[in-house]
């Protein structure tokens, strides 16, 4: 710091002056994050639940039982492409779940499971109005470029559709107080800005529903308890479209009887 660029002593010079900007910017912007009030989820359909402290569930879409949160009766009700009461064997490579039906044997995408799952279950809720949202113990502030800025704009009420509390905090800056509950905890950040790079046209809030279902699911490469893998297979068997994934991309690989018999030579 330089106090002799003035004669009179009224002015002086940073030599990093981007650095001082920076860090009294972010000063400013936390007493303006913690003096403002929470303001009300104007939404009365949406199910909102108290920030969550405890350690995060394998299912971030869970219920209080634990137990993988699943298709009410009345979604489950329409035309679906059947698939049978499959039982499970064990899990292969931490990424595939091993199963058996009366029509042979089952190959399972673990995370190309979950994701159809989860991108039904977000089209449910929205459907019926009804999204399960997360509030936040903090609110996090969300710089978007000048392109993502535009794009947020245009699908702003959307984006509260889907469970996302976001209220303007700057130029090209927002206050995110509540995500959707089955991203709580996951990297929804960089989920919505890859959504809002990625959006077109009409396709967008398919687009949204696809990201959320991606980001939300189980990876590849985690370990599953045979409870789980079990929970997992029965929420498939209840989908609309249990063969592929929101992506297009197959779920399972099915061997028939007929094809195992043929491949050790049991003609």
């Amino acid at each position: 710091m330089d106090v002799n660029v003035h004669p009179a002593k009224s002015e002086v010079k940073f030599q990093n002056e981007r650095l001082v900007f920076s860090v009294v910017q972010k000063a400013v912007r936390q007493a303006l994050i913690e003096s403002m009030p929470v303001p009300q989820i104007e939404a009365p359909t949406i199910a909102y639940k108290e920030p969550l402290e405890q350690r995060e569930l394998l299912w971030t879409s869970a219920g209080s039982d634990g137990h993988l949160t699943g298709l009410s009766s009345a979604f489950l009700q329409t035309p679906r492409v059947s698939l049978p009461l499959l039982r499970v064997l064990g899990q292969l490579m931490s990424s595939y779940i091993v199963a058996e039906g009366p029509e042979g044997f089952y190959l399972i995408d673990q995370h190309a499971a979950h994701e159809r799952v989860l991108f039904e279950k977000v089209q449910e809720q929205r459907a019926k109005q009804k999204v399960e949202v997360q509030g936040l113990l903090e609110p996090v502030t969300l710089e978007v470029s000048l392109q993502q800025d535009e794009v947020l704009k245009s699908h702003y009420e959307s984006l509260a559709e889907f469970g996302f509390s976001i209220e303007p905090f700057g130029d090209r800056t927002y206050l995110v107080r509540a995500v959707p509950a089955l991203l709580y905890k996951k990297n929804w950040v960089g989920m919505v800005r890859e959504v809002l790079d990625s959006l077109s046209g009409g396709d967008w809030e398919e687009s949204m529903a696809i990201s959320m279902a991606c980001h939300g699911a189980i990876r590849a490469g985690q370990a599953l308890t045979d409870d789980e893998m079990r929970e997992l297979v029965r929420q498939l068997e209840q989908v609309a479209n249990p063969h592929t994934c929101p992506h297009g991309r197959p779920i399972m690989i099915h061997l028939s009887s007929n094809q195992l018999r043929k491949e050790f030579g049991r003609n």
